[in-house]
């Protein structure tokens, strides 16, 4: 059983224990935090030997963007079911990723900065006496500042009534401001960002697989790639979600399934292809085009179909930018050429 960290619990793992399976879950970090601290001086880390299909495709080119890859260390662990005391031998496997690393830091820094500004301002406008009568307001400002809350850790703050000498000390308020009747103050911890810096791009797997069937790195490589399966196999039930479909015998159903499976392959085939032939120097966005999106693109186009004497006549509408482009990639024939190819020419007037 592969689960990510919205479906762990010790309990879990008990029940999977229970009928005789193991398990590979994605652990929050919480849960687990208190023992990378007391155990990182003595991980023994080795580099995971998988990689991200972008992160190969880098390497296979010999791509001047950054090379990223996982490093793995794992520790023989007991947890205990706290409801039941009941508990459960297992191997907590610790991951680093020097991509994740990154993409953690540069969005920490960007909240921070944008909660500096916020709280800058607020500083000013409570100088300038806007605040006098509404203190309370202050605290809203503040909480709307931090947003989802997660960088108030960092943030101190402190809302002071002036007093009497510090009033008469106080300049003559500019055009358009009074005097105030508080003072704002705020502190950043650098400190406290440190030590979470040096958590970035930490996560953990727990597994009941014994050490004598997987490795930490055959079992690291099984996780992620247990997503790429997930998500064809969404795309797999996703047509039979339409509407109801009702199969009278087994004939129909597998006639169903090896047609989903069939529709599903090209799909993938389409996307693969167009990454594959996708420019080094291209946007993100390209190499990451999936094959909705390719197929959307062409959600508009529409052949035109007109009876003459005669008989049928089918005209292919003309191509826009973007779909002659995705067709280019793709070494695909546009519909004129394929039309061409398939019906017999319209006889001269």
């Amino acid at each position: 059983m592969i689960s990510d960290r919205g479906t762990f619990s010790v309990a879990h793992l008990l029940r999977l224990k229970k009928a005789k399976s193991f398990a590979i879950c994605s652990v929050p970090w919480g849960d687990v935090k208190e023992l990378f601290r007391q155990q990182q001086s003595d991980l023994k880390w080795s580099e995971a030997s998988y990689l991200s299909i972008e992160q190969n495709r880098r390497r296979d080119r010999n791509s001047l963007k950054p090379r990223e890859h996982y490093e793995l260390a794992e520790v023989p662990h007991e947890m205990t079911e706290d409801a039941t005391g009941e508990s459960i031998a297992c191997r907590v496997i610790f991951v680093f990723s020097t991509a994740d690393q990154k993409v953690v830091d540069k969005q920490r820094k960007k909240k921070i900065v944008h909660i500096q500004k916020e709280l800058a301002q607020l500083q000013r406008s409570v100088a300038a006496g806007r605040y006098n009568t509404k203190i309370a307001a202050i605290d809203k400002r503040v909480t709307r500042a931090f947003g989802d809350g997660r960088m108030e850790r960092f943030f101190t703050y402190d809302v002071v009534e002036l007093t009497a000498s510090q009033l008469a000390q106080q300049p003559k308020p500019q055009r358009g401001c009074k005097q105030p009747t508080h003072q704002f103050d705020w502190i950043f911890d650098e400190a406290k960002l440190k030590d979470a810096q040096a958590e970035d791009g930490y996560s953990a797997i727990v597994t009941t697989v014994p050490t004598r069937k997987k490795n930490c790195d055959e079992l690291f490589s099984m996780f992620r790639e247990q997503n790429l399966v997930e998500h064809a196999n969404s795309q797999l039930k996703g047509p039979l979600a339409v509407r109801p479909i009702f199969l009278h015998s087994p004939h129909r159903v597998e006639a169903l399934v090896f047609l989903l499976m069939i529709g599903l392959m090209v799909y993938f085939s389409i996307q693969r292809t167009y990454r594959a032939n996708t420019e080094e120097e291209a946007p993100i966005k390209e190499h990451r085009m999936t094959g909705a999106k390719i197929l959307t693109s062409f959600s508009n186009y529409t052949l035109i179909v007109e009876r003459q004497k005669i008989g049928r006549v089918i005209t292919p509408a003309r191509l826009s930018g973007r779909q002659r482009a995705i067709l280019n990639r793709l070494q695909f024939p546009s519909p004129a050429q394929t039309l061409s190819r398939r019906l017999n020419p319209v006889p001269e007037p």
